[in-house]
């Protein structure tokens, strides 16, 4: 009988005004098969394990890097005598506008012509990992002004560096190789490209027939990838987007309840509301007055 993979919807301080958390983990056993809409990369410090991603396997050792794409099943596996040490972040796709490209992420071509994982071997550039991610860990601690802006900068060199290296990786791969890849992953693509849009398009009037349309799917074809791909029927999914958004707008801004509503894309109140409470289990209101302000950058 198979597995089936947790999913796991939310991490430390996802709603809020900076949807980023950072943190070292020890893990002595490893961790279980899971997927979740955010991103997520590690960066192993000690010990030794291995990595499954969408049942693809690959050796976890000190300079080990790897990015998970939103939706993909990954598990963790530690040996018993050399447990792992490594830093974990997760940030949000939203982290970074659509007119902003977000380094070492093709939305278009997803995992199709790139390996999730890097291997840094090089002393120095390991040293230069290690620091960048530790000065970014102290910035997300601290409350020192310009936090967030600081922190979305150490991020973006990270991903600068991994992607560099990643592509060099590329170069000195077998070209057939990477082909099969490709092929592999054709119908998988497909689906990127629609989950990205609704990620930033998640105010307008968003329809599965207009996504067919837009991307050239079937409507039932296109709602079937919804549920293989991304574990969610095309509703759930774009209510969950929504939501988070109006969570983050809820605790780092003042804006009216209404405005909250129509800025993430409902039309109404009423509709916000009951989605709102069948989401959180509380009323918007409510969940504001919860959660303390957390608008720290200057």
């Amino acid at each position: 009988m198979a597995i089936v993979p947790k999913y796991f919807t939310h991490y430390t301080n996802m709603d809020s005004e900076l949807p980023f958390h950072i943190k070292v983990n020890r893990l002595v056993d490893g961790f279980e098969s899971h997927r979740h809409d955010y991103l997520e990369f590690s960066y192993v410090i000690e010990g030794h394990g291995s990595e499954s991603i969408n049942g693809i396997k690959h050796p976890m050792q000190p300079g080990t890097f790897t990015l998970v794409m939103p939706y993909q099943f990954h598990e963790i596996h530690s040996e018993p005598d050399s447990p792992l040490k490594l830093f974990n972040c997760n940030f949000g796709i939203h982290l970074y506008s659509p007119s902003e490209p977000m380094p070492g992420i093709d939305w278009h071509s997803a995992e199709a012509r790139i390996p999730s994982y890097i291997q840094v071997n090089d002393p120095e550039e390991q040293c230069r990992f290690q620091t960048i991610l530790e000065e970014l860990q102290s910035e997300y601690m601290g409350t020192e002004p310009w936090r967030h802006s600081l922190i979305k900068s150490k991020l973006t060199e990270v991903l600068i560096r991994f992607d560099r290296l990643r592509m060099n990786m590329q170069l000195n791969s077998n070209l057939q190789e990477r082909a099969d890849v490709h092929y592999k992953m054709k119908h998988k693509e497909s689906v990127w490209k629609v989950i990205q849009y609704i990620h930033t398009h998640y105010r307008e009037d968003v329809t599965l027939s207009g996504l067919a349309e837009r991307f050239g799917f079937s409507i039932p074809y296109l709602s079937e990838m919804f549920k293989r791909d991304v574990g969610q029927n095309f509703v759930t999914l774009v209510h969950d987007v929504r939501i988070r958004q109006a969570c983050a707008l809820l605790i780092s801004t003042e804006m009216s309840v209404l405005d909250i509503a129509l800025e993430t894309g409902y039309g109404s109140y009423n509709t916000f509301a009951r989605i709102f409470r069948e989401n959180k289990g509380m009323t918007p209101a409510s969940f504001r007055k919860s959660n303390a302000r957390q608008r720290q950058d200057c």
